[in-house]
């Protein structure tokens, strides 16, 4: 009776546990909600709001630099990712079913893109290009991109192979499939969801990445760099419409990143 007693009391929850979480949840929050309000502010002040007006928002599709930017922003996270997917699959393969000395100390040097920060990475990079006498364009950022999004596409991959079981792909290449097609149809499709989870994860990383392209590029504008140089004006409903619209992106790569890395398992269906 004392023990179940002593169980309740234990299990018992933080009175103002609900009220910090709300607290945590507004602080976070609470800033993009007013960038969205102030999006629709009818007047060019920051400071009052006047009325609600989508005229920011079609102004954004008049404008011819900010959609370039865009256009570029999306070239280069989708060859980035593309990259990723190909190198950092390939790569949690390898680390899941090779042995060799220094394994841990190789799957560290792997990490430390995604650890270390963005203005050493990039610094680092910038002398790495300009030693090799290469010119700072889009490849050059591309290729920055592509450091950090491999690794973040490999893990996801790396653990998801952890907890699977090669018994099936043993069993396939014994009734006679070879490596490749076991691979195919059977390894793939178990991991498929973490493939599409990681790549969506290193798009969006990549998307936003600010620090990495500012030094990588020259005349090269995404759309973060151009949001900066608008910045340096000083703030306006434009500036909030368009950090509306890549808001509302990132959240929709993340709802389907959280999708497909969910606790759900793959299954094999045998034809």
């Amino acid at each position: 009776m004392n023990k179940t007693s002593t169980l309740k009391r234990k299990s018992k929850p933080f009175p103002f546990l609900g009220i910090y979480g709300a607290f945590v949840y507004f602080y976070l929050y609470f800033p993009l909600l007013v960038v969205f309000v102030y999006s629709l502010n009818s007047s060019r002040s920051t400071m009052k709001f006047e009325g609600v007006t989508f005229d920011w928002y079609m102004r954004l599709f008049q404008n011819k630099d900010l959609l370039n930017s865009l256009f570029h922003s999306l070239q280069v996270s989708g060859l980035a990712v593309l990259f990723a997917v190909i190198v950092g699959t390939s790569g949690a393969l390898f680390l899941n079913r090779i042995e060799f000395k220094g394994k841990d100390f190789f799957r560290t040097l792997a990490m430390l893109p995604i650890i270390l920060p963005g203005i050493i990475v990039g610094l680092s990079l910038l002398i790495f290009f300009l030693n090799l006498k290469l010119q700072l364009s889009m490849w050059t950022v591309i290729l920055g991109h592509m450091s950090f999004t491999t690794p973040v596409v490999m893990f996801q991959v790396l653990a998801r192979l952890a907890r699977l079981s090669r018994n099936l792909e043993n069993a396939a290449m014994d009734l006679g499939a070879n490596p490749f097609q076991a691979f195919i149809y059977v390894t793939f499709p178990m991991i498929k969801r973490a493939v599409i989870g990681g790549a969506l994860l290193a798009f969006t990383m990549s998307f936003d990445e600010i620090i990495i392209t500012y030094f990588l590029t020259s005349t090269f504008n995404t759309l973060p760099i151009y949001l900066y140089g608008m910045l340096r004006f000083g703030l306006s409903p434009e500036v909030y419409a368009i950090s509306t619209v890549v808001l509302g992106l990132s959240i929709l790569l993340i709802v389907l990143m959280a999708k497909y890395t969910g606790s759900s398992e793959e299954t094999v269906v045998i034809r």
